[in-house]
């Protein structure tokens, strides 16, 4: 079945890349870690641990509410809170504040249907769809490569074609994951066998309104 490589090459192994700059949507929750450090005419550091309920507790100067919000979005509101009072001196902006994301907090996703290992998952915050794919082992032998559902809030958040990275390289349907998704892979509509003189013999899946050009375009076209 074309696309099976994808999940059973050792060497690929998707794994979120946690050394990179977080990500401008990142949204934050309980069990993040912010790092604030002020300096200039004071000098400090605290390591912000946001709580269940979603604030994060600075000492001498009280809770901030941070759940849902960005780092960026974070970072105005406990500079105002700092600046409004133990550092007075940001407001003139002898005093800066920089605000970090520390540790990241882990999310469970549920994957369920044609799956060759359905379950929930414990992974990074950080993670995206293909990441939960890939520890699932990817489509059953009946599993759709062609409309794989991420259900959030128990609607259909989005649906993804995995031809679309195969084939073009598009990563538009590897979003990254909250805590409580749920991966559904449903069962293929339909699949044509390529045979004989194409460059990439295999069982490829179409769907309604596919023509026989598109599915030799998939395989590579004819041999010479």
């Amino acid at each position: 079945i074309f696309g099976a490589e994808l999940f059973t090459t050792a060497s690929l192994a998707f794994e979120p890349n946690l050394r990179i700059a977080t990500p401008g949507n990142y949204q934050l929750g309980p069990d993040d870690e912010l790092v604030v450090n002020v300096f200039g005419l004071s000098e400090a550091r605290y390591d912000l641990k946001v709580n269940p309920e979603g604030y994060v507790y600075i000492q001498n100067a009280g809770p901030v509410m941070v759940n849902g919000l960005t780092v960026d979005e974070a970072a105005v509101k406990i500079r105002s809170k700092l600046s409004s009072t133990i550092y007075k001196a940001i407001q003139s902006g002898q005093t800066k504040v920089q605000v970090t994301l520390g540790a990241i907090r882990s999310i469970r996703v549920t994957v369920i249907g044609e799956a060759k290992k359905p379950g929930t998952y414990t992974i990074s915050s950080l993670a995206t769809l293909f990441n939960a794919l890939y520890l699932s082992g990817g489509p059953s032998l009946n599993g759709s490569y062609r409309n794989i559902e991420l259900v959030r809030n128990n609607k259909v958040y989005k649906t993804v074609d995995l031809y679309d990275f195969l084939l073009k390289g598009s990563l538009a349907g590897n979003v990254q994951l909250k805590d409580e998704d749920v991966i559904r892979i449903p069962y293929y509509q339909a699949r044509a066998t390529l045979k004989g003189e194409v460059k990439r013999p295999g069982i490829y899946e179409i769907k309604p309104g596919d023509n026989l050009k598109m599915v030799l375009d998939n395989a590579g076209g004819f041999t010479d």
